[in-house]
């Protein structure tokens, strides 16, 4: 019996050992919203949510290796419209981190929308992940997902998501070449496109933005697990150094600090709910002028 069960053991930690070795990043809930289409569209779209769910969960997007929990991320997609196996979608996801000394305490950490989405699909419809081509549909979700894991790693290390921004980046290259709906190279200044984006976090001008948000979470959010006070108080000087940022190195609006604002506003808004120093509203309405009202709600309380 003693040594079956030691065979086990030596078994189970090979095993865990392989799944170390290829531990993939991501933990998504994919939910599809079919009922816009005609019920005759609906059938075709009927194994997507699972085969985009199976495809998420199993796909390697980065060489990292991985250590701890996945990343648990929200994706929903609300198909508007179907002809000949060709959609238009609207797609939003929504990642989430694991706070430090919080059992399943969350924050959110991406949260964005694209309405700017058409592709073809077939039943059963087989994905494969290449960074050197671009499909309408998996290149789309690769993009996202190496965002997902950039933005995750940012917040446990300085600058830790560079590896997964330039895989994006290279996605955003092959789909600007190919006219893709939202990669285009020339925008507006502060037009929120995936192009936008992607840029900016891969600019060098914005690393120091970067390393605030890698200190919100850390010095912040983590810290209040062992010293609420003390991560407050980190917490308010973050927001007055990202005031800072925005006052004396923007030199026009960012759509990094736009992701970031628009993922953190509620989370902000009562964190600093009845906090001894009221003016951090100050810098927060600065920060983030379209939430104002939000904060406005939190401010004096």
């Amino acid at each position: 019996m003693k040594n079956m069960r030691k065979i086990l053991l030596i078994t189970l930690s090979f095993i865990a050992f392989g799944l170390n070795a290829v531990a993939q990043e991501i933990e998504a809930d994919v939910s599809v919203n079919i009922e816009m289409l005609d019920q005759d569209k609906r059938i075709n779209v009927s194994t997507l949510e699972n085969d985009l769910e199976r495809y998420i969960n199993s796909t390697k997007y980065t060489d990292i290796e991985w250590e701890g929990r996945k990343i648990p991320v929200d994706i929903s997609i609300a198909l508007t419209g179907g002809y000949n196996n060709r959609y238009t979608a609207k797609l939003f996801i929504a990642s989430k981190r694991y706070l430090y000394g919080q059992e399943d305490g969350t924050s959110i950490v991406l949260k964005i929308a694209d309405n700017e989405w058409s592709f073809e699909y077939a039943q059963g419809a087989y994905f494969n992940y290449d960074v050197t081509r671009y499909n309408e549909f998996s290149s789309l979700i690769d993009f996202y997902m190496l965002l997902v894991i950039g933005f995750d790693m940012d917040t446990y290390e300085t600058l830790g998501g560079n590896s997964a921004f330039n895989i994006a980046r290279r996605i955003a290259g092959v789909a600007s070449s190919n006219d893709i709906p939202g990669f285009k190279t020339f925008v507006q200044p502060g037009e929120f496109t995936k192009f936008a984006l992607i840029s900016e976090l891969t600019d060098l001008r914005f690393e120091s933005l970067r390393i605030l948000f890698f200190e919100y979470y850390v010095d912040g959010l983590d810290m209040m697990a062992e010293d609420k006070e003390k991560g407050l108080e980190n917490l308010r000087k973050i927001i007055g150094d990202i005031a800072y940022y925005k006052k004396n190195k923007m030199t026009g609006p960012s759509v990094l600090l736009q992701a970031f604002t628009d993922s953190k506003a509620f989370e902000l808004g009562a964190s600093f709910e009845g906090y001894k120093d009221q003016s951090v509203f100050k810098d927060l309405k600065y920060i983030d002028p379209s939430n104002t009202t939000l904060y406005e709600r939190h401010e004096g309380k």
